[in-house]
């Protein structure tokens, strides 16, 4: 009878532990959506003023190294989250970070406007609309 309470008890400790994890997990890749989503207006300016573009890595870049400094901390910030989404992402889906990155630079090239910048297959920043010119 003992032995069996002490099942009980390590049973309920899992499903806790298990419960509480899978919740810090939505709520930490909810909080990094909303995050995102809040940034994406001033993400959006800088790169329609050429500023910041799609780089090959999935990630954003300075396309002009002189912008100011609150749009390198807005680079910094998305790429802190992008990084930490394809983290989730990746484990989610028990893939690689690498490949999760991969399939989000190729879906922002495909959202990017025809002015914005990407990085083409050398890395040299190219408005969308001269790829394959």
């Amino acid at each position: 009878m003992k032995k069996n309470l002490w099942k009980y008890f390590w049973a309920g400790l899992l499903v806790l532990f298990v419960s509480v994890t899978m919740s810090a997990y939505a709520q930490n890749k909810d909080q990094i959506t909303a995050s995102m989503r809040d940034r994406h207006p001033s993400l959006l300016d800088a790169k329609n003023r050429g500023l910041v573009g799609e780089a090959w890595t999935g990630l954003v870049a300075l396309v002009d190294a002189g912008a100011p400094g609150d749009v390198q901390a807005l680079v910094n910030a998305e790429n802190n989250d992008r990084r930490a989404l394809f983290q989730i992402i990746a484990a989610e889906t028990g893939t690689s970070v690498e490949e999760v990155a991969r399939q989000n630079r190729i879906r922002m090239y495909r959202l990017a406007e025809d002015s914005h910048f990407i990085q083409d297959q050398n890395r040299q920043w190219v408005r969308k609309r001269d790829i394959g010119n």
